[in-house]
């Protein structure tokens, strides 16, 4: 006969329903009516709430539990868990559960456990899920601890939520250092792909210039895509997403229409379920990728163009080389910037035998600074063609650049060569002191003519006077070509000279100016570089460059 108490706890409670129809008498525990008080309180504690709640009595530890707890044992473990023993019901997990157990009915300490990592079997499948639980200590009347009060929460949505966005967020944070350089940003994608709890093997695809897929590198599993390669080129060729078992295979945004940029190939693990909110973190993914290819291949289009302009504009604001018997020019933009800067050299004819040389450097670097380079450099010419001293050039430069915004600090050097005289009259407004080689031998730097860069002062410009004789260099540069980090400017202009002084005393003019940049700068600058070389005197034929 049925004990009216236990009719009364389990009524409207479908877990209630199942302890009904289980045989007690054949279970450690005996029927209910012969529970003790202590088991029989806890029960209907556990039947009269809706928070999760196991009750576990006995040397079997064996289950009661309500409807809350039901959920967590998934779709197969319920209902023979009603009457089970703990042990036996969670055996895929026991290793993991049994130090809280023992400190319950061992010690009698109860237990308090956040976000437990647990692989459960209650599904059909091995599952990631995590838990947040306390067990308790249920004691007899003689004070024994005789069983264990399990109250408990699943945490595994918000864990597993917490730990995609966390994926998400580290991977926004990585693809934005590694904007504009598409190797690194592959790299450090699959990087982080690689071992993702929730990613089991990834692929990255993206068009070349050729607009042909290319695998730029895959993460997990066997290091290759999942799916066939026409599926693909499906996908890239139709925009379309694929889903195939637990892969999704996603086109990547265009740069400027709907064409797919590339494809991401994203496999999903097996200890999730495979619902909508998997897939949509996947694409997500996918997205987030996307966007960033997107991005880097749109920046590098922009700079292709971007470049192609300013390779242009520097050319017509400093022509390559000089037409200028004796005088070679060069210009080096700095390392990975466009060529368009803020150098820039002059080469101007003043009359018989004589020629004006000028080096300047604006401050900062792109448009800007070639504008003001621009305007400085026509500037320059046109004092110069009045006829006017390397002193009075640089007075005037002066008065203009306080009108010309960004223009301070601009470093200009102007030197006026006679062939007839034999002399070269020069003023500095700031830069690096030229360097000249005696046809004899031996270099020193001209350090006469010296002042502050332009709009800083508004003292008289200072003004020297250096004789010079046949197959005598001088070389004038910016500061580009001998600034090195972590290196003081001294010793870049000690090396510069000990180039010079090295040059062969019959080494034509573009051999110095090539040499000197092989030497100075072998993998390029890391600011932009103006170089000029004069020879003095009698000027060979390959000097015409």
């Amino acid at each position: 006969m049925r004990s009216p108490w236990f009719l009364r706890i389990t009524a409207g409670s479908a877990t209630g329903l199942v302890a009904r129809e289980v045989d007690w008498a054949a279970t450690p525990l005996g029927v209910p009516s012969t529970w003790p008080a202590a088991l029989r309180l806890t029960v209907e504690m556990c039947f009269n709430t809706r928070f999760p709640v196991l009750v576990t009595w006995g040397p079997e530890l064996t289950m009661i539990y309500n409807d809350g707890y039901r959920e967590m044992l998934g779709s197969d473990k319920h209902p023979g868990a009603m009457g089970s023993p703990l042990a036996e019901v969670w055996k895929e997990i026991w290793d993991d559960l049994l130090p809280s157990v023992e400190a319950v009915m061992v010690r009698g300490e109860p237990t308090w456990t956040v976000d437990q990592h647990l692989v459960m079997h209650r599904s059909g499948y091995d599952e990631d899920t995590y838990f947040t639980y306390s067990y308790s200590p249920i004691r007899d009347a003689s004070d024994e601890v005789r069983g264990l009060l399990d109250i408990a929460t699943e945490t595994t949505e918000r864990v597993v939520e917490q730990r995609r966005m966390r994926l998400l967020g580290d991977l926004t944070v990585a693809l934005t250092a590694a904007r504009d350089d598409l190797d690194s940003l592959a790299s450090r994608t699959l990087g982080l792909l690689e071992g993702a709890p929730d990613v089991l093997a990834s692929a990255l695809y993206v068009r070349d210039d050729g607009g042909a897929l290319r695998l730029r590198g895959s993460a997990g599993a066997s290091r290759g895509s999942t799916v066939p390669d026409q599926v693909v080129e499906q996908v890239a060729r139709t925009g379309t997403a694929e889903e195939r078992g637990r892969t999704v295979v996603v086109p990547l945004a265009g740069v400027v229409d709907a064409t797919p940029v590339g494809v991401m190939v994203l496999t999903g693990t097996g200890r999730r379920p495979w619902d909508d909110a998997y897939r949509s973190f996947l694409a997500l993914l996918a997205s987030t990728v996307g966007e960033a290819v997107a991005g880097t291949l749109r920046h590098q289009s922009e700079v292709d163009h971007l470049r192609e302009v300013s390779d242009t504009l520097q050319a017509a604001i400093v022509p390559e080389g000089s037409s200028v018997a004796g005088v070679v020019a060069r210009y080096l933009p700095a390392v990975g910037d466009l060529a368009v800067g803020g150098d820039w050299y002059d080469v101007v004819e003043l009359g018989p035998g004589r020629r004006a040389l000028v080096v300047g450097d604006c401050v900062g670097h792109g448009l800007d600074a070639a504008a003001r380079m621009g305007q400085l450099r026509a500037a320059t010419r046109a004092l110069l063609l009045e006829d006017r001293s390397p002193a009075d050039v640089l007075d005037g430069l002066d008065r203009f650049a306080r009108t010309l915004p960004g223009a301070e600090c601009t470093t200009v050097f102007c030197g006026v060569v006679d062939e007839v005289e034999h002399t070269v009259v020069h003023s500095s407004a700031g830069h690096l002191p030229p360097v000249l080689r005696r046809a004899a031998g031996g270099a020193e730097m001209l350090v006469g003519g010296r002042g502050a860069a332009l709009g800083i002062s508004t003292a008289p410009r200072p003004e020297a006077v250096e004789r010079l004789t046949d197959g005598d260099l001088l070389v004038v540069c910016t500061d580009g070509l001998i600034e090195r980090r972590r290196e003081t400017l001294r010793t870049g202009l000690d090396r510069l000279v000990a180039e010079v002084a090295a040059q062969p005393a019959d080494a034509p003019t573009a051999s110095v100016a090539d040499d000197l940049i092989r030497a100075l700068a072998p993998h390029g600058a890391e600011d932009d570089v103006a170089l000029v070389v004069y020879r003095a005197g009698a000027v060979a034929a390959d000097d015409l460059t």
